[in-house]
């Protein structure tokens, strides 16, 4: 485990998929992240890698060659190396090796930033291109908080509140079939807030594309104390709760999302995936704000 830690927070963060353990806010020694309890889910915030979401059948295809991968990727189940570390910063990076190769036939470089900067802890992401032809990947965060941040609270008091009026639609997903559908429905309609409510989430996660906000807060009805969600470089946003929900919300932006129900083509002809040549490198981020 490696800790950061400056006058505003400590927080705990694991090799094991560049993941955020904890979040804990010094002036009133609350953790902002979901507790990782595993009757509901046992993660935190896993770095999604080389897709999100999941492929057909955890099935893809590369040159017309099959692949499998199960869903996210395998950068959650893999153990990062730390490059660099100090009190306020970490590097975790992740590259090709031979069972990587088995599932995902390119050569990267896969680099996780961590710092703190005042209340903030941002997080960097960053895909090089190491191999002699261009690669194709999706990536994505996956960070879930707590969701009341008090245990004797509601999840029903919380809300979540983009930074500008949003008119959205949102994207239905097949949920047998493990699948992204063309359906949509308005989630949005020039607003900003909607509750935390399980109906929300009966057909999984919320998913949205093309928004302008460049922000998303998490706030409750009862006090001041909120987690603004910060993002920037990212075509999809997803958020999700567990099956009951109480414990946890989490806000999760992408680059690229599942399969469509019905794809059949290339991991090149996904819709939102990057296609990045030879030596470039790829950045998007987020940071995580508390306001305690």
């Amino acid at each position: 485990m490696i800790t950061l830690k400056n006058d505003y927070l400590s927080v705990d963060l694991h090799p094991k998929g560049a993941e955020i353990h904890r979040i804990i806010g010094l002036k009133d020694d609350l953790n902002y992240m979901w507790r990782r309890d595993p009757s509901q889910w046992a993660n935190s915030a896993p770095i999604l890698f080389p897709i999100v979401g999941a492929v057909r059948d955890d099935t893809y295809l590369v040159e017309g060659k099959t692949y499998h991968l199960t869903q996210h990727g395998f950068a959650r189940h893999n153990e990062f190396e730390v490059t660099s570390h100090s009190d306020t910063e970490v590097v975790f990076t992740l590259r090709s090796n031979p069972d990587i190769l088995k599932q995902y036939p390119y050569l990267f470089e896969l680099k996780v930033t961590y710092r703190l900067e005042g209340s903030t802890l941002a997080c960097l992401i960053e895909v090089k291109n190491v191999d002699e032809k261009p690669i194709v990947f999706a990536v994505g965060g996956h960070p879930a908080f707590a969701c009341p941040f008090y245990e004797n609270e509601s999840s029903n008091d919380y809300y979540l509140e983009f930074e500008q009026n949003e008119t959205l639609d949102q994207k239905i997903i097949d949920v047998a079939h493990r699948a992204m559908s063309h359906e949509t429905k308005k989630l949005f309609d020039n607003e900003r807030r909607f509750f935390v409510r399980q109906a929300m989430f009966d057909e999984d996660a919320v998913v949205v594309k093309d928004f302008k906000s460049e922000w998303v807060a998490l706030r409750s009805l009862n006090h001041g104390k909120a987690i603004v969600f910060h993002m920037h470089h990212f075509n999809h946003l997803g958020i999700w709760a567990a099956k009951h929900v109480g414990g946890l919300i989490a806000i999760e932006p992408w680059v690229g999302h599942a399969d469509y129900n019905d794809f059949t083509g290339e991991l090149k002809d996904k819709e939102g995936v990057v296609t990045l040549d030879v030596g470039d490198t790829f950045q998007c981020d987020f940071a995580v704000e508390i306001v305690q």
